[in-house]
């Protein structure tokens, strides 16, 4: 990425969320200043998503993030109010997009202590929608046979626990993919809730 950022801001779009997950691009080769503006605030996200997940936020500075951008710290500040703001925007990147070697999505989503509060309450309201919409999904099941009749709350409680805890020992360059890692998980959540379940192993 050899260009720097703009040194005046764009007006903001919320329509380029879906691009990040194929990489931001970091060019000129855009339809419009809009579109420039979303892709490079998409571009500052990922490369700190990446950073985050890693590292950890508390411990990669946005002098780090511009550096890797080629760009300078002042820059940013024409994206993202402030660091915070960019820790809401990865978690909330990552939450659209899930586990990622590239992301670093598991650990951002454990990481709480940089939000603000206001962040934090959001958070905990979608990731609160969420946990219903998987009990949900899970009752339905149980009511048409696929699934053995089970707790729905405390089947929901055991999966998103082992899914949370993936970011304590999941390492990019280990032995395991993170798609390898997500079929095992799969095959562990469906033979452990389904009757007469055969126990899963890694192939």
């Amino acid at each position: 990425m050899s260009q720097s950022i703009e040194a005046e801001p764009k007006p903001r779009v919320r329509s380029a969320t879906k691009r990040a997950t194929k990489g931001a691009r970091w060019n000129n080769a855009v339809s419009g200043a809009d579109e420039q503006y979303e892709l490079k605030r998409q571009a500052v996200i990922a490369e700190a998503s990446k950073a985050f997940g890693r590292h950890g936020s508390q411990n990669v500075s946005l002098d780090e993030i511009a550096n890797a951008l080629n760009v300078t710290k002042p820059a940013l500040y024409y994206y993202f109010k402030s660091k915070q703001e960019l820790i809401y925007e990865c978690h909330e990147l990552a939450m659209k997009i899930g586990l990622t070697d590239q992301m670093g999505a598991p650990a951002i989503l454990h990481d709480f202590s940089a939000m603000t509060p206001a962040d934090r309450k959001k958070i905990t309201a979608r990731r609160r929608k969420f946990d219903l919409q998987l009990r949900n999904i899970i009752e339905e099941g149980i009511r048409d046979g696929s699934i053995a009749p089970c707790d729905a709350r405390l089947a929901v409680f055991w999966f998103m626990g082992a899914i949370s805890s993936i970011s304590q020992w999941y390492h990019a360059d280990g032995t395991l993919t993170g798609d390898q890692v997500a079929e095992v998980f799969i095959r562990f959540l469906a033979d452990g809730i389904r009757p007469q379940a055969a126990c899963p192993t890694i192939s």
